[in-house]
């Protein structure tokens, strides 16, 4: 009876254990599951935080950079003006038709010319564009005021443009206003929203207009009273600001809503454009929303950029639940492929490297070695050439140096041309290159120095240098060097003759004592190859 009741308890110790194992297993693969998907999850929300930013500033620099375009196009117009008196209507139409509007400039409504018409003067404009072939033309409003302007030329000169012939700008406060900016300033002018005269119907779009002051060729405009004096009138563009938009991004994006107000008061009656009417993109409940103040010429647009739901909607990217289903085992795998492949890659960027550094660095000294030093010689050659300029080469070769191979070994002349290296490395500038050829010879590439008495300088200092004394090993070592030095263009035209004149005055150095430095004395214009 007791092995009974003894069996029960191992067995339900048995499913306790199983139970408990399950439990954990499950426990221990949900909050890791749990932690990927979370990770998972706020990845793709930064995703769409990228693209979303990404798209804002994309949209915004293309407004910016379309109103640069247009002021060329102004400017180009203004130079009509300046090259040709009388400017015509055939000769202006010619012109504005010649710029393919539709097709190279979207967006722009057309380019006109408003005159400035002085006191007295009125009734005789009138006339005379009467005569050209518009016998109902006036200049409207016909309110008295001190001044007028009237809009002679407006091209293309059809449809929605009619309504403008004629029509003084200068009567409206907010086009007056940047009018008068772009005369004092006499550089372009943005007004601030305005419903163009051309809109009627149930299609009118809130607009604005870009000025550009038009003076008598060759008056004085450096003063503010010189500019109102000359003036002529103003080359200008009117804009439907939904039209401008829809020429910048096509057909308007579905998933997202694009405001635009004038200056920076976020308030209805500034707002001059709105993609979606029916979404307020100043919502602080936009999970997605930017607001961005951008210079238009002289103006301050505000643009507010929201995400409809279809943008948020991407948020719920398959990739969580994929990560999700599939499990540890494939995030493992993953990982290891991803670390085989950056350590491939490595290897083979290191081994590059690697390549590279035995074939154009010293392995003792890491200096730049003959192959290096030939290209930078070239490099110089080719600029000394340009810039009519010196170049000098110091071949450098030491001086009782053998027997320090000979009585202390390899390895202490191995750290021995390791320090010299170093001295002669601090000798010389950034741009200048020491380089080791091979055993105990060097040589310095001086870039654009200034003359012999410049590269004499360097020799000395470098040979003071050299000569010092050098602690290696526990061990004190007295060396010194003779130095030959060269100079471009007086001792060789290529790099082969001055290096072979180089190496000549090293050798009348050696010649001559040891341990001082020799200046190149015979000329060498070049070497055969």
């Amino acid at each position: 009876m007791r092995q009974i009741e003894e069996r029960k308890q191992e067995v339900s110790d048995l499913f306790r254990a199983r139970e408990l194992l399950t439990a954990i297993a499950l426990i221990v693969s949900l909050v890791i599951t749990y932690n990927l998907w979370t990770t998972a999850s706020r990845v793709a929300e930064q995703t769409l935080h990228t693209n979303f930013d990404f798209r804002v500033r994309e949209s915004n620099e293309r407004i910016r950079q379309r109103v640069r375009i247009y002021e060329q196009v102004l400017r180009s117009t203004a130079g009509l003006f300046n090259a040709t008196q009388p400017v015509t209507r055939r000769s202006f139409r010619i012109f504005v038709n010649t710029l393919q509007l539709a097709d190279n400039f979207p967006g722009i409504q057309g380019i006109g010319f408003a005159e400035v018409i002085r006191p007295g003067e009125l009734e005789r404009h009138i006339a005379a564009v009467r005569k050209e072939g518009f016998p109902n033309y006036t200049v409207w409003p016909q309110q008295s005021r001190e001044i007028y302007t009237a809009v002679v030329f407006l091209e293309p000169f059809s449809g929605m443009n009619l309504r403008a012939f004629g029509y003084d700008m200068f009567s409206d406060p907010v086009r007056r206003a940047a009018m008068a900016q772009a005369r004092d300033s006499g550089t372009t002018a943005l007004s601030g929203k305005v419903t163009l005269v051309q809109e009627a119907g149930s299609d009118a779009q809130f607009g604005f207009l870009m000025y550009l002051p038009i003076f008598r060729p060759g008056a004085r405009t450096d003063t503010l009273e010189q500019r109102r004096a000359n003036l002529l009138g103003w080359v200008y563009a009117p804009f439907r600001m939904d039209d401008l938009m829809h020429s910048l991004n096509g057909e308007q994006p579905d998933d997202l809503d694009i405001e635009i107000y004038d200056d920076t008061n976020l308030v209805e009656q500034a707002r001059m454009h709105d993609s979606v009417k029916s979404n307020n993109a100043l919502n602080p409940q936009h999970g997605f929303r930017s607001i961005n103040r951008i210079e238009a010429g002289n103006r301050t647009w505000t643009v507010v950029i929201s995400a409809l739901p279809v943008f948020e909607g991407k948020m719920q990217s398959d990739r969580p639940m994929i990560i999700l289903q599939a499990g540890i085992s494939i995030s493992l795998l993953i990982t290891l492929l991803i670390w085989l492949f950056l350590d491939d890659r490595a290897r083979a960027l290191q081994a590059a490297e690697q390549a590279m550094q035995l074939a154009l660095y010293d392995t003792l000294t890491g200096l730049p070695n003959r192959k290096l030093l030939d290209e930078r010689i070239e490099q110089a050659l080719v600029k000394a050439k340009r810039s009519k300029s010196h170049v000098a080469l110091l071949f450098i070769d030491l001086d009782r140096f053998k027997p320090v191979n000979d009585h202390y070994g390899h390895a202490y002349g191995d750290l021995l041309l390791k320090e010299v290296a170093l001295r002669l490395r601090s000798c010389v500038r950034e741009s200048d290159t020491a380089s080791r050829l091979g055993g105990d010879e060097f040589v310095a590439l001086l870039s654009d120095t200034e003359g012999a008495h410049a590269v004499q300088t360097v020799a000395d200092k470098i040979l003071e240098r050299l000569t010092e004394p050098y602690e290696i090993a526990g061990h004190t070592f007295d060396i010194s060097a003779s130095i030959g030095a060269a100079l471009y263009p007086n001792n060789g035209l290529d790099a082969k003759s001055l290096m072979k004149s180089a190496d000549l005055a090293m050798y009348d150095a050696k010649n001559s004592g040891r341990s001082n430095v020799k200046m190149a004395r015979s000329v060498l214009k070049s070497m055969p190859d």
